[in-house]
């Protein structure tokens, strides 16, 4: 059985066969505000994640975990049983929906504090994108999914796999036979999708999508040796980062191996009739792009979320302070140019108005945290012109719908009651992104701020990468 079969049959039996709520442990239970079987959110503003504008004076009615029913506040009366929260000049969106959401920084792993900062920030599923530890994600993922720790859905990824000369560490291609059954025996775990990088060359990448698609698992890909047209030939899932990686526009490329001039990121305009022609390919040949753009602006401008800095241990506020000093000495430059991320951007937009799927995650990594990235990705969209109903289908029905779910993703009846409930006008103010009151995850309301508290100061640090789901996670 394939795991996208394993996932859905989970849900639907407890939608039909259970028909109750999950069941969350005394530790999950510690930062729920709300946990009662019927709730009713009146008078908010929506974003229900179609693409549509904003729903105004909305009543939402939540039911053993799920959408009940949504209507104008003067339409839909409240029954006396219902739990009755007042959202008057507040905002409702779908839980964030991440497609790069990773559960590590580059250091080490997240494990306690990571599933916290993402469900605090309103993300209710991730896809994490490849994993050097692929066990250890499938273990916690587990955890969540059983009620015993407080965290967004998790929709494991394999190891990462990459070509012959790619890193030690990841599974390179050097035999076929090797490659299938490592693919088969991930599959057989429950991990959905399988994550290629770099050095991957077209030969590879067949293999890997052939093994991958018989196995009912989707395959996504940080591209350089293969050509974005050539993965998408290849009948690749999705590809990572958007525009700052399409070495197909790479002048002196070497077709087969990570090479070329990367000109083509400050020089090279999205309406060029070369760009948009692959745009149309990727979009005839049904390619998602993943669009990470809280990294990119991190390595353009470089600067911290004052929320990041408060979360972090002392090891990374200080490995953030001598970037800082390293780039002043550099008068302000990084190693991503302010030009790409606003290029990057703009190819999102053209991709997405052009009818492709796009998606979005933070690609954790530098000072871009979990939740926080997600939450700025909202803000860049915004700022490279998306209308706010835009943003928020990226951010949420869309990544449903890459990730072949049905029954998250919108704020319809009949949805799973994955919500988020803001403080402020998000139509006005884009920042509001970050006033979480509420985070429902399958009906249950969670307390962004006691969330934050029990992480503050701890991301990064060693209780971090030693945690493991054995019954008795840390306070």
């Amino acid at each position: 059985m394939n795991p996208f079969t394993v996932y859905l049959l989970v849900h639907l039996l407890r939608i039909l066969v259970w028909n109750q709520p999950l069941v969350v442990s005394d530790t999950a239970a510690a930062f729920i505000k709300t946990s009662a079987d019927s709730i009713a959110l009146v008078h908010a503003k929506v974003f229900d994640g179609s693409g549509n504008p904003a729903l105004l004076d909305q009543t939402v009615l939540i039911k053993n975990g799920r959408i009940l029913a949504i209507g104008h506040s003067g339409d839909v009366p409240v029954p006396e049983a219902y739990e009755t929260w007042d959202a008057s000049g507040m905002t409702l969106l779908p839980g964030l929906i991440g497609t790069h959401n990773h559960l590590r920084l580059p250091q080490g792993a997240l494990l306690y504090t990571g599933p916290k900062l993402y469900l605090a920030c309103g993300v209710t599923t991730i896809q994490t994108c490849g994993t050097g530890h692929p066990a250890e994600e499938l273990a916690l993922a587990r955890a969540i999914e059983e009620g015993r720790y407080p965290g967004p859905e998790i929709i494991p990824s394999s190891p990462y796999f990459t070509g012959r000369q790619g890193r030690d560490h990841f599974v390179r291609f050097t035999e076929e036979k090797k490659v299938r059954d490592t693919i088969r025996y991930w599959a057989r775990q429950g991990v959905a999708w399988f994550k290629v990088y770099r050095n991957t060359r077209p030969e590879d990448l067949r293999v890997i999508v052939d093994e991958a698609h018989r196995q009912g698992a989707k395959v996504t890909g940080h591209l350089c040796a293969t050509s974005y047209s050539e993965a998408a030939q290849i009948g690749i899932d999705a590809i990572e980062h958007g525009f700052i990686h399409a070495f197909d526009f790479a002048s002196d490329r070497v077709p087969g191996t990570c090479s070329g001039n990367v000109d083509f990121r400050s020089t090279l305009g999205v309406q060029e009739p070369v760009v948009q022609e692959l745009i149309q390919l990727l979009i005839k040949q049904g390619v998602a792009i993943s669009s990470t753009p809280a990294i990119l602006e991190a390595q353009a401008r470089g600067l911290a979320d004052p929320r990041s800095l408060e979360a972090m241990d002392a090891f990374h506020v200080q490995a953030y302070q001598r970037r800082r000093k390293e780039r002043e000495s550099r008068a302000g430059e990084g190693g991503v140019k302010e030009a790409w991320l606003l290029r990057s951007l703009e190819f999102d937009r053209a991709f997405f108005r052009a009818g492709g799927l796009l998606t979005a995650g933070p690609d954790p990594g530098l000072h871009v945290l979990p939740g926080y990235g997600d939450q700025k990705n909202y803000e860049l969209f915004i700022e490279a012109g998306f209308e706010p109903q835009a943003a928020v289908q990226i951010l949420t029905a869309n990544g449903a719908r890459l990730l072949g779910r049905t029954d998250i993703g919108k704020v319809q009846p009949g949805m799973r009651a994955d919500l988020l409930l803001l403080d402020g006008d998000l139509q006005a103010d884009p920042r509001v992104i970050r006033n979480p009151v509420l985070v429902f995850k399958e009906g249950k309301g969670y307390d962004p701020q006691k969330l934050l508290q029990a992480v503050k100061g701890k991301v990064g640090a060693a209780m971090d990468d030693t945690w493991r789901v054995d019954g008795k996670p840390m306070p």
